[in-house]
């Protein structure tokens, strides 16, 4: 069928092994698949070997794209998407490839940091019903050369991490040791097993007892387990998985794959999908697993097709997000009710002086994330809490914020104390201009917010703020003396003029003796 009474839309993945491409279109709320199609690439291959992408390899991606969009044309698609992932995301020629298809193609691809990538598929799980509301769950994202793990309580998500590790790369990294299939079955153990048993989980209530596999082996995985599709998914067990490990375990490839009527080439990644999944089930106590047929695709044609899902999608991961920041403090062993005041406040103020900080709501969620780890730095070093925030947050995941976000979040919490004597010198967090206005923007909001809660006691109640021409009037109630408050208030005012040129003031009403607080 080329045809379609709506309109349509498209969304093509430039995979590390795959060109995938599917078309859809809206009805009555729910997304119709019109066409779907994979092309083999070899973009990984070369990336984890070489560490960029041929001039040969970018001319067939080109060819193919070119009759993508031939198809796009007969479907009538009016929008379109084009994402790609780890493979472009870690070639050293990435802007080359792009500019590239650009000019051959005439056609933008967006390069999904890792945690983008990874948000949307858990977005798509959160919605798919699989996960269980009265247990602790393990969602993982099997890529080509990545894996994603996050946490989720039952209610929320507590943990996120990206290793830079799928079956691909895990077999080109080990690729020299191929000649001897047991040297090079241990060595993918060994290292598989230094990587995923250091895992930082958060300590939980219970023990995980669900297990939620996605990736592109999923169907390779569950077909050769034996196990029949269900709705939307395959239901595994974890002795099925350890059987298939057994029965392939000293086999070469291409015995493999006259076993099971599939490629070498996907026979040679099914040992180190295998041997991925079974690491995963040992962390949990799993007894079923889940693997839906997920793809990219589903979250972002959503977003193409059906806009008000996009919004609920940013107000999911904003909530997850900070959840997970909070499990991260306590971590720390930061004081959560002060946290949460901070963030209460830094809120309030944010959202009050939208006329002179003109930021949206992905700023909003990072100055959350930033107030939840106000105090982190204390851990490390209490003589230097700013400094060491930083270096402790600019290389520490949290769900759906990416690796250039945290970097921000980091430059924030490090001059967000309240008694910080200087801002940190943002040129040395290599940000550029336009990023460290932000850092600017959501220090001096931060700064102010933590003043409030000096003493870290929570004495005011009730924060009210109002811009009013050139100032700013934050008023709050208390039943006890804020001299400690006012004093850190007073100070960070100054910050706050400095970028805002508005001067905050604080107004207090008390039941202390002569109304002051």
């Amino acid at each position: 069928m080329k045809k379609n009474s709506g309109s349509a839309a498209a969304v093509i993945d430039i995979g590390s092994s795959t060109l995938k491409m599917c078309v859809a279109q809206a009805r009555k709320d729910r997304i119709q698949v019109l066409d779907r199609l994979e092309q083999p690439l070899r973009l990984g291959h070369e990336v984890f070997h070489d560490g960029r992408i041929s001039f040969e390899s970018i001319r067939e991606l080109s060819r193919l794209l070119n009759g993508f969009g031939e198809i796009m044309r007969e479907y009538g698609v009016s929008q379109y998407q084009a994402a790609a992932t780890t493979a472009l995301r870690e070639a050293a020629n990435r802007d080359y490839v792009l500019d590239q298809l650009k000019i051959q193609n005439d056609m933008s691809v967006h390069v999904l940091e890792e945690e983008q990538e990874k948000t949307l598929i858990y977005s798509e799980v959160l919605a798919s019903g699989l996960v269980d509301r009265d247990a602790t769950t393990l969602i993982s994202h099997i890529g080509s050369g990545s894996l994603g793990l996050a946490l989720h309580s039952g209610s929320e998500m507590v943990f996120s991490q990206n290793i830079p590790i799928g079956p691909l790369k895990l077999h080109d990294l080990l690729g020299e040791l191929l000649g001897d299939v047991h040297v090079f079955h241990q060595a993918v153990e060994e290292y598989l097993s230094t990587i995923i048993h250091r895992l930082p989980l958060p300590r939980m209530s219970g023990e995980v007892s669900n297990l939620i596999l996605t990736g592109s082996e999923v169907r390779l995985i569950a077909r050769a387990c034996g196990s029949e599709e269900r709705e939307g998914y395959y239901l595994l067990r974890p002795s099925a998985l350890n059987e298939l490990f057994g029965r392939i375990h000293a086999m070469q490839p291409e015995k493999i794959g006259e076993l099971f009527g599939i490629p070498e080439e996907d026979a040679e990644l099914l040992y180190s999908t295998l041997m991925i999944y079974i690491y995963l089930v040992r962390l949990t106590d799993a007894e079923r697993i889940c693997a839906p047929k997920i793809e990219l695709w589903d979250p972002m044609l959503r977003h193409l097709l059906l806009p008000y899902s996009r919004s609920a999608y940013e107000e999911q991961t904003a909530g997850n997000a900070l959840s997970c920041a909070r499990v991260l403090a306590q971590r720390y062993q930061c004081s959560l009710p002060h946290a949460d005041q901070v963030r209460s406040f830094a809120c309030e103020l944010f959202d009050r002086t939208r006329a002179i900080h003109g930021l949206g709501k992905r700023a909003r969620m990072l100055l959350e994330v930033s107030a939840a780890l106000i105090d982190c730095g204390y851990y490390v070093n209490s003589n230097s809490p700013a400094a060491a925030a930083y270096e402790i947050l600019r290389s520490t995941g949290v769900y759906g914020v990416t690796a250039g976000e945290m970097v921000l979040v980091a430059a924030v919490v490090s001059f967000g104390h309240a008694d910080s004597p200087a801002p940190y010198r943002l040129t040395q967090a290599g940000l550029d201009r336009s990023q460290q206005l932000v850092v600017s923007k959501l220090g001096a909001i931060l700064r102010l917010a933590s003043s409030l809660d000096r003493s870290q006691a929570q004495k005011i109640t009730r924060l009210k703020v109002k811009l009013d021409r050139d100032q700013l009037i934050v008023a709050g109630e208390s039943a006890e003396s804020l001299c400690l408050e006012k004093w850190a208030f007073n100070r960070n005012s100054v910050y706050f003029e400095d970028v805002f040129g508005v001067r905050p003031s604080l107004r207090v009403k008390t039941a202390l003796p002569g109304g002051l607080a």
